[in-house]
């Protein structure tokens, strides 16, 4: 049955994008189960999972209700979150609160080998929250405790919070290190108490040097877990044991958290996390491309930076499209490619409102001319080209009218500023290098 509506989800699904696209992230993918109103789908990697979520959950839950008509809710897996899914599974199946073994005890959520400090790209955005996490894992438990981090989704709070287990693990191997994802931590809750593990569940989270859990906000509306997380917390912080806390708000802004909870995650340092800017978002292109071994031009890089703007994970999600690219057209990455693999993934264009001073000024300074040699009277080639660039980006990016237009260029006519508008968009269609540029100053001037 899974199966077959899985089929039924892909054949529409491959209406609705691109081919390319289908084959690289959809096309193998697999149902594993259907039960209740969930269904659990497998994936090839946590960059896929990640994308799928990301681009097309929506798409394809709202095809699901339309093919059965019942809303499902979709969860992208991966092999090696099924089988430590598994394994989870079988720990408290097989174990009792009067038997549980060392090793189950010290069994930790595998961490990701690319969520290291090294791997982590320091930026005016995240400064704070990485010096902080770097303090943390060189001395747990002393200084700041809890350490709460907090950001929009996908701007590298998991990074963090594991870069961290990462260094004390290869630092101090002594020390019992958990990271978990707070819905796992409830998950594991209600399991415990439906199968009489609660003390097996206790010795587990209590039992560390240091605990690392991701989207505390899931505690929301959960009182019971709110409960248990409590007393979570006041043993290892009795016990001086370090806790990592990572969320899509500050405390504050969590609806429903009890406030003897609230107070607790204020008791130490709390930083966030936020959106990276133009040249931090290009200098984790750039790393994360040196990475991947993909070879990507400097403006190619800089168009990517500046049409992604939301988060480190659509970056991350670009490279792994780009990924594929170079490995198909085996030559390097260009603006050329860019437009045309990863506009899926573009940010929706600014709307700050552009005046012509701020064009002419503009293009004054990408030809090196000044803006009086642009209103003036010269005919000189150096000064006309841009002259009618501004012209026509003036025509493009405000309401001006062309008799409005030619007033502010130098009090020219109508029929010269129509001239120069039609000459730029000629030279646009012949031009792709010159194509390339006059989008480059489009966006530029509306970011």
């Amino acid at each position: 049955m899974a199966q077959k509506i899985w089929d039924n989800v892909l054949n529409n699904i491959e209406k609705r994008i691109n081919r390319q696209s289908f084959i690289m992230w959809l096309k193998d993918t697999e149902p594993l189960d259907i039960e209740g109103d969930t269904i659990k789908i497998k994936v090839k990697d946590d960059v896929a999972a990640r994308h799928i979520k990301d681009q097309y959950k929506k798409d394809i839950e709202e095809i699901l209700e339309s093919v059965t008509g019942k809303k499902y809710n979709c969860y992208f897996l991966t092999e090696e979150e099924l089988t430590d899914s598994k394994k989870n599974i079988d720990d408290y199946t097989l174990m009792s609160s009067e038997k549980i073994s060392k090793p189950d005890i010290e069994r930790v959520s595998p961490l990701n080998p690319n969520y290291t400090f090294e791997n982590f790209v320091v930026g005016p955005n995240n400064q704070l929250a990485h010096a902080a996490a770097k303090s943390v894992s060189r001395s747990p438990a002393s200084q700041f405790n809890p350490l709460f981090i907090y950001g929009k989704t996908g701007l590298g709070k998991t990074h963090l919070i594991q870069a961290i287990g990462h260094t004390i693990l290869k630092e101090k191997p002594y020390l019992k290190v958990l990271y978990i994802h707070t819905e796992q931590f409830v998950n594991e809750f209600i399991y415990a108490i439906h199968n009489n593990l609660l003390p097996s569940f206790k010795i587990k989270y209590r039992n560390v040097d240091i605990l690392l859990i991701d989207d505390i906000q899931f505690l929301e509306k959960k009182e019971e877990t709110q409960n248990e997380f409590f007393h979570t917390f006041n043993t290892l912080y009795e016990n001086k044991k370090q806790i990592v806390i990572s969320s899509d708000r500050p405390p504050k802004q969590i609806a429903t958290l009890t406030d003897r909870l609230r107070t607790r995650f204020e008791w130490g340092m709390i930083t966030d996390i936020q959106t990276p800017n133009l040249e931090t978002r290009e200098a984790i292109l750039r790393k994360k491309a040196l990475n991947e071994d993909i070879v990507i031009s400097d403006e190619a890089f800089n168009y990517i930076a500046r049409r992604i703007t939301s988060s480190i994970r659509a970056l991350e999600s670009a490279l792994a499209n780009l990924r594929m690219v170079y490995d198909i057209y085996k030559e390097p990455i260009t603006v050329r490619h860019v437009k045309e693999h990863l506009k899926h993934l573009f940010d929706e264009e600014p709307q700050r409102k552009v005046t012509v001073n701020d064009i002419i000024s503009k293009v004054a300074e990408t030809y090196g001319v000044s803006s009086e040699d642009i209103i003036s009277k010269s005919r000189q080639s150096k000064i006309v080209i841009p002259r009618f660039v501004a012209i026509y980006l003036t025509r493009k990016l405000t309401d001006m009218t062309t008799t409005d237009i030619g007033k502010h260029f130098g009090d020219r006519d109508h029929s010269t500023v129509v001239n120069a508008i039609n000459k730029i968009e000629e030279d646009i269609k012949n031009n792709i290098e010159f194509k390339e540029q006059i989008e480059e100053l489009k966006i530029e001037l509306s970011s």
